[in-house]
């Protein structure tokens, strides 16, 4: 395994870990938009209100490391696709602000519909633009960049349904993890159909594939046998998979376009140093606020 092999490992990781956790609070602002509940809304506003911004710190990673690994990459994928990148950028912000203005003026409804929208607009023009780069589409208008952007949206959908059962079980809301229980099979079940007729028509074989659908049955006996913790592992595991099964088939000459090894060790030696500080920092935030008791306020 060379330096690139290991810039591309780190790079899938970050992303992987966006989708996770930044992915799961894109899914959460379209459950927001469409659910009716004002229980189920006050679920989400409290589960997402410590963390939103502290996600992207993925994110970011996975841009800073992309350009100093393979900047030819970057800046193909950068200057073919910056009108949806851009879109992306937008949803953003727009949700950002919208998410925090609305706790000052919470009767602007205008507020609410703009972050459940641009929560859907942002999964949706980052999963067609790495669709488009991995499958050589022409165009994120295409088939593929389409298809790829409803399957992402689809599975960050199905993960924060996942997240917010167990959310709203901590916070004692049983009509509310009644609900989320409901998204979480109706939007399993979605995007499985999605996943698995889509990587047979794109030609993805990798195994892991597979192993994303059996994750993904797994998870749904545990909702409907009510073991919700666990169901947050599979769960996880079903959406990352689909992600490394699709990275498998893009065909990017990487050993080309990555920086010289001299500038790969000074930024491998960086990113240890920084996850000393980042990941521990990381890990006690999501431990502290799952400690958290009561409801939200």
């Amino acid at each position: 395994m060379d330096h690139a092999d290991v810039a591309l490992g780190l790079i899938l990781l970050g992303l992987s870990a966006y989708l996770l956790f930044g992915g799961a609070d894109f899914g959460a602002g379209l459950w927001h938009l469409i659910s009716p509940r004002r229980s189920d809304k006050n679920v989400i506003e409290h589960a997402m209100g410590p963390l939103w911004e502290a996600n992207h710190v993925w994110l970011i990673f996975v841009m800073v490391m992309t350009w100093t690994a393979f900047p030819p990459v970057f800046a193909d994928v950068m200057a073919v696709h910056w009108v949806p990148l851009s879109l992306a950028v937008l949803g953003i912000v727009a949700r950002g602000s919208t998410f925090v203005f609305s706790k000052a003026v919470p009767d602007q409804r205008a507020y609410g519909w703009v972050f459940g929208i641009s929560s859907v607009l942002t999964p949706y023009c980052l999963g067609a633009v790495a669709t488009t780069v991995v499958t050589d589409a022409p165009s994120w208008l295409s088939p593929p960049g389409v298809y790829g952007g409803v399957l992402t949206t689809a599975l960050c959908a199905y993960l924060a349904a996942v997240y917010l059962i167990w959310d709203a079980r901590r916070l004692g809301d049983a009509d509310a993890v009644l609900r989320f229980r409901g998204y979480a099979v109706l939007s399993g079940v979605v995007t499985g159909l999605l996943a698995l007729p889509g990587a047979a028509a794109l030609g993805v074989h990798s195994p892991l594939i597979l192993a994303s659908a059996a994750a993904g049955v797994v998870s749904l006996a545990l909702v409907l046998r009510r073991n919700f913790l666990a169901v947050r592992v599979t769960g996880a595991l079903a959406v990352v998979t689909v992600l490394w099964g699709a990275a498998g088939m893009a065909d990017l000459d990487l050993e080309s376009a990555a920086a010289h090894d001299a500038a790969l060790q000074v930024v491998f030696v960086a990113l240890a140093v920084g996850a000393l500080i980042l990941v521990p920092s990381m890990t006690w935030l999501y431990v502290l606020f799952q400690r958290g008791e009561g409801r939200p306020r």
